[in-house]
C-alpha cells in the first residue's frame, strides 16, 4: 500500500462518507428501532421536514391573487449530531451520510469514526445492495498573497499565452470532471480563490470521490472500498499541490 505524506496541519475543514443504497423494503421509519443506539455518540436528533406544495389547477397572475392548495409535509431525514455539533450522521431513505467538521485527525480517525458511527445500523443495513459509495474532503488554505497561482497549484485556469495571468489574481474558480481508468470509480473537483482581505487570499480545494459500483453492505467491504477512494482523492490532493503549500501545512 501507497505511504502518503503526513501534514502536521492538514487543511481539511470537512470529511465526508456517504453510501447510497437500494432500500428494497425498508423504510425510513424503520431507523427509529436503532436511536438509542445511534445517541451513544449522537445525542442530538433533529428530523428534517420536506413540504410538498400542490396548486392543483390555480392560475396565478401578476398583483395580487387568491389560490388555494395543498401541502403534504413528511420527514425527510434524521441528522444525528454530537453535542457540539461538529459530527453528523444523516439518515435518508436511500442515503446515509457522515459528516465529520472537527479539526482532521488523519486519515485513520476519520475511517474509524464512520465504521464506529455506521456500526449501529448494520443489523437494518446487512446484505442490502450499495448502488454507491463516496468520500468528499473539503480543504482550505489561506495565502497572504495569489499573485502567482503556479507558486501554490498545478492545475490552474490562465488567461494568457505565456501561462501568466497579466495582472493580480483577485478571485476565480472551476469544477473538473476526472474519470479513474479501468475502474467504476470518479472526482468532482471544485477550485476557488477569493480574496478575503487585504492580505488574505482563501483558496478552497474540494474534492469528491465517486465510486458506482455495486456492493453488498458489509463492514470489512466497506473499510477496503473507503481505502480505494482514498487513493484516489490522495493521487488528485498531492498531484495538484506543490512543495510550498505543503510546506504551509507543516
Amino acid at each position: 500500500m501507497k505511504k502518503w505524506t503526513t501534514l502536521n496541519n492538514p487543511p481539511v475543514v470537512v470529511a465526508l462518507f456517504q453510501l447510497k443504497y437500494n432500500p428494497g423494503g425498508i423504510k425510513l421509519k424503520d431507523f427509529l428501532k436503532y436511536d438509542t443506539q445511534l445517541k451513544h455518540n449522537f445525542p442530538i436528533r433533529k428530523d428534517n421536514i420536506q413540504v410538498g406544495i400542490d396548486l392543483g389547477g390555480t392560475s396565478i397572475a401578476m398583483g395580487i391573487s387568491k389560490f388555494t392548495g395543498t401541502s403534504d409535509a413528511k420527514i425527510g431525514s434524521y441528522v444525528y449530531l454530537s453535542v457540539d455539533q461538529k459530527i453528523k450522521l444523516e439518515i435518508s431513505e436511500n442515503t446515509i451520510t457522515y459528516i465529520d467538521e472537527r479539526p482532521y485527525q488523519g486519515w485513520d480517525n476519520f475511517k474509524e469514526s464512520t465504521m464506529q458511527s455506521l456500526s449501529a445500523l448494520t443489523d437494518i443495513l446487512s446484505n442490502i445492495e450499495i448502488v454507491r459509495t463516496s468520500i468528499r474532503f473539503i480543504n482550505r488554505f489561506s495565502f497572504p498573497n495569489f499573485d502567482n497561482p503556479q507558486d501554490y497549484f498545478r492545475t490552474l485556469i490562465s488567461s494568457s499565452e505565456d501561462n501568466q495571468l497579466p495582472f493580480a489574481l483577485r478571485q476565480y474558480g472551476f469544477r473538473l470532471l476526472l474519470d479513474v481508468p479501468d475502474s467504476d470509480i470518479y472526482s468532482i473537483v471544485n477550485q476557488n480563490v477569493e480574496n478575503a482581505s487585504a492580505n488574505s487570499f482563501i483558496y478552497t480545494f474540494d474534492i469528491d470521490v465517486l465510486d458506482i459500483q455495486h456492493l453488498i453492505f458489509d463492514k470489512k467491504t466497506l473499510a477496503e472500498n473507503m481505502e480505494t477512494l482514498r487513493a484516489v482523492k490522495n493521487e488528485i490532493f498531492f498531484g495538484n499541490v506543490t512543495q510550498k503549500t505543503l510546506d504551509l501545512c507543516n
